[in-house]
């Protein structure tokens, strides 16, 4: 959308017919050298002769006298033509002999242009008058002939038309003018392929917009806001240079159709600045975030030259402009991919794809180039894939900003060491689990788990083995939790598994016994014959405390009388009042090579 479409410096051009003069001869044979009635098809090129008039004050008939004495050149279609600086083209147009009546469509497919006259005899008679038939931004779109994106005029060629016809043609930088002719149901069709890939164009693009702001109240992230009303005005923008705008929005008003394309292009161009600095702002790079707010107060004070001055004054000014920041573009993307290359590298693709489409209507306006598919439609090329991927890069810049969001609430929700729940998240769970069972009593139960040798791992290999212990503890714990189980650490360093669904005490006996071998076996990132002693008591539904500070309590209570029974490791708690109740004990399996610290007593 990066395109240089700067539009025209008013011109002065006739307001009525010029007088009679004498007839013309004969116009010339077909421009497209096919016998017979003339049919233009799509888009034929056409031809005649050119000439300069370097002032722009050139009267009707002094054109004319100096075409009738040999001064115009032939018309070499993609030839760029000096313009500018009040200056115009006068041509003298080879219209086809026709054997009968045929009506054509003359268009200048260049939108934006300031003025395209026609002049054509109004009757084959001699001496008849002249007509005079205007386009271009110097009128409104709705007082055009054809109202079309860009010039066009209807024709009705005669048998043995006997004048010329004449086209004069105003803008305010170099351009090739390659006038063509169709038959109007060419005409029409084309014209109907050309407003429905635009509207598709423009559609899509409002359609980003549209996702741009529904993800900046998803993700609570504003510069998705920032970016749906960048692209809005990028859709302006193309409605401006491509002459839908013109055609659709204000057909009334002749300024601001020859304003827009300009105004909405350098408007883009700052607000890009904007958008970069919102994106890659960092508070190590202060110098980057005030030269991006430097180039978008100078993208804004030259728009304030060119409304208030007009462009003749400003367009000089643009170009630099346009050009200095397609270079500040791609460095500010080359420092983010540095910074940050997941998101960086999309940005900077976005970045290449809108300056390669956006050098060659540059190269046009400054004479290097002629009109093309390239030149013309560049921009909106380039603007066509950058978008989508500024949007690819958003939602990757998203996602990592709610992932460190959901990093940081994590801590406070988790054991620092452990990585399991905290106590906070402990007695959450635990509440939730007495709410439920007041629906449905015989739900759930709780696993307390006490490392029960952690002081002499402490005292015989140091703080950071001990730590390592209590890490491995829970993942021993982990390991046997299922789908919808909590995992959470006491504040007193015990490990708490809140387990769901109905369990019987077989099932129970089987968690803990599974829970004891997984700590006797060896661990790799504990010494040499280093084993984790595990202490359990279990609760089970229905539980009628109070509260689970109470049901913790009895727990805590039941494995302060383990750590004194080094044949027992696990009893069940009754959680009606708090006491336990005993059973005969009952040998639990553990691996064989440490057959003597493994044996598991269950008391019931």
């Amino acid at each position: 959308m990066l395109l240089t479409h700067a539009v025209a410096v008013a011109q002065e051009t006739p307001t009525s017919p010029p007088a009679q003069t004498p007839a013309e001869p004969a116009a010339a044979a077909s421009a497209s050298g096919l016998p017979g009635p003339f049919k233009a098809g799509r888009g034929v090129v056409g031809e005649g002769e050119v000439l300069v008039d370097s002032s722009g004050s050139l009267t009707f008939e002094q054109v004319r006298s100096k075409f009738d004495a040999g001064e115009g050149q032939a018309i070499e279609p993609q030839r760029i033509m000096p313009m500018g600086g009040g200056g115009a083209l006068w041509y003298r147009l080879a219209l086809p002999a026709v054997s009968a009546p045929t009506p054509l469509m003359l268009t200048v497919p260049h939108p934006n242009m300031d003025s395209v006259d026609l002049y054509r005899p109004s009757a084959a008679a001699l001496g008849g008058p002249w007509e005079l038939l205007r386009s271009g931004d110097q009128i409104p779109v709705a007082q055009w002939p054809v109202r079309h994106l860009t010039p066009a005029f209807e024709l009705s060629l005669q048998p043995g038309e006997p004048r010329r016809t004449y086209l004069r043609v105003a803008h305010n930088y170099p351009i090739s003018v390659p006038w063509q002719l169709s038959d109007p149901q060419s005409f029409h069709e084309q014209s109907k392929e050309s407003h429905l890939l635009l509207g598709v164009y423009i559609g899509l693009v409002l359609l980003i917009a549209m996702m741009s702001a529904m993800h900046a109240v998803s993700w609570r992230d504003s510069i998705h806001l920032f970016f749906a009303g960048y692209v809005l005005v990028v859709a302006a923008g193309q409605l401006a240079l491509t002459g839908l705008g013109g055609e659709f929005l204000w057909p009334g008003s002749a300024w601001w159709n020859d304003t827009a394309p300009v105004a909405l292009t350098m408007t883009t161009a700052a607000l890009l600045h904007l958008f970069l600095r919102q994106m890659v702002v960092d508070r190590d790079a202060p110098w980057l975030t005030r030269g991006l707010l430097a180039m978008t107060l100078i993208g804004a004070g030259i728009l304030a030259v060119f409304l208030v001055i007009g462009n003749k004054s400003s367009f000089n000014l643009a170009t630099p402009y346009y050009v200095g920041s397609m270079a500040v573009y791609l460095s500010v993307a080359g420092w983010y991919v540095w910074r940050r290359p997941m998101v960086g590298v999309w940005v900077l693709a976005a970045m290449a794809c809108l300056t390669v489409g956006s050098v060659f209507p540059i190269l046009r306006t400054q004479g290097l180039l002629p009109l093309g598919v390239a030149t013309q439609y560049g921009a909106q090329i380039g603007a066509a894939f950058e978008i989508p991927l500024l949007l690819v890069a958003l939602y990757l810049r998203s996602r990592e900003k709610r992932d460190n969001q959901a990093r940081v609430g994590a801590l406070t929700r988790a054991d620092p060491l452990t990585g399991v729940g905290n106590h906070r998240v402990l007695l959450q769970r635990l509440d939730s689990l007495l709410l439920r069972q007041q629906r449905d009593p015989g739900a759930g139960a709780v696993v307390r788990v006490r490392l029960g040798n952690a002081i002499d791992i402490r005292q015989e290999y140091g703080m950071e083995t001990a730590q390592s212990a209590v890490v491995q503890a829970g993942a021993c714990i982990t390991s046997v939790a299922q789908e919808g189980d909590t995992v959470a650490r006491h504040r007193d360093g015990d490990f708490v598994l809140v387990l769901q669904g109905h369990l019987t005490r077989e099932q129970l006996t089987d968690i803990g016994q599974r829970l004891i071998a997984r700590g006797l076996s060896e661990s790799p990132g504990l010494p040499p014959n280093t084993v984790l002693q595990l202490k359990v008591a279990v609760a089970v539904a229905p539980f009628q405390v109070a509260d689970a500070t109470l049901l913790l309590h009895s727990l805590g209570a039941v494995l302060g009388e383990l750590a004194g029974r080094s044949g027992t490791a696990m009893r069940f708690v009754n959680a009606v009042n708090g006491a336990e109740t005993r059973s005969a004990p009952a040998a639990a399996s553990a691996p064989q090579q440490r057959a003597d610290e493994a044996e598991t007593v269950i008391e019931a």
